[in-house]
């Protein structure tokens, strides 16, 4: 039964494939059982419920869930097309938004309206999963409606153009434009490409960015900074300078008879008292650290 659910061509990681291990030895419940379990939620989730109908709707719960973890593999197994050339989302992700949707059916379902809980969970964790798919799909997180519109136009047929597309997605002109637009800034543009200029060779995107400024402070600078705050926070300025110069945060806490724990406060607390009394401080911070 384990190799049924192992993935397919994605890498997975030894916590994936102990979870798959996991989900493959759960047993399966009958509908008479899970329609017991799912009364014993919804008498829990009554106002009136009393402290044994909610633990017993708390145990149901958990059993209801782990027994349908194999649906969860089997709905998340088709998405695993949707990401091969994803560099954010792994098969593990999948896995994650299918649970909380199996966790939400759960939590929702009602056996009294006659349908089967596979049926009624399926869409929950199918939708949970395409949720998690388009809200990491892209540099810029668009709205379920761009999605939609997105999946729709990629199977419009070619010939559409302005109007009769606007038509075809049932959207306004204008807002297809506006559609269009913002479809085309989600992908982003790569520093690495070719600005086409006549006659030469193409520059690239990066070659024509502007460098950062470079607001670091020169050593003299520094030391000036340091001048003041000894005149300022003395002792701020010493503990920090104890651990710059190579003390361990052990042998520091020792020789100020406090622990490793208080001396992470004081040193926050220390850099604190520094940026108040000196703002510009924030150079000679990074130095120290």
């Amino acid at each position: 039964m384990t190799s049924s659910l192992r993935s397919p061509s994605e890498p997975t990681r030894d916590s994936t494939g102990g979870w798959l291990k996991s989900a493959s030895r759960n047993p399966v419940a009958s509908q008479a059982l899970i329609i017991t379990r799912a009364q014993q939620i919804r008498a829990g989730q009554a106002p009136g419920a009393t402290p044994a109908q909610r633990r017993a709707a708390a145990r149901a719960r958990r059993q209801l869930i782990k027994e349908n973890l194999r649906l969860v593999v089997c709905i998340a197994r088709p998405f695993c097309s949707r990401i091969q050339r994803s560099q954010v989302l792994e098969f593990a992700d999948l896995l994650q938004a299918g649970s909380i949707g199996l966790i939400r059916a759960v939590e929702k379902f009602d056996p009294a309206r006659g349908y089967t809980f596979s049926t009624y969970a399926t869409w929950w964790i199918r939708q949970s999963i395409r949720r998690e798919i388009e809200a990491n799909d892209g540099l810029i997180r668009l709205s379920a409606r761009l999605h939609q519109l997105k999946l729709k136009l990629h199977y419009a047929p070619q010939h559409l153009r302005g109007e009769a597309l606007a038509r075809y997605l049932d959207v306004e002109p204008q807002q297809l434009q506006d559609v269009l637009a913002t479809l085309q800034l989600s992908h982003g543009v790569s520093v690495d490409r070719p600005i086409d200029q006549d006659g030469g060779d193409g520059l690239a995107l990066a070659d024509c960015l502007a460098a950062p400024e470079d607001h670091s402070l020169t050593l003299q600078e520094l030391e000036q900074a340091a001048q003041r705050l000894r005149g300022r926070a003395p002792e701020e300025l010493a503990l920090l300078d104890r651990l710059a110069r190579g003390e361990t945060e052990s042998a520091l806490a020792r020789s100020l008879g406090i622990t490793r724990q208080a001396l992470h406060r004081r040193v926050e607390k220390s850099r604190q008292r520094l940026r108040l009394v000196e703002p510009d401080s924030r150079h000679l911070l990074e130095a120290l650290a």
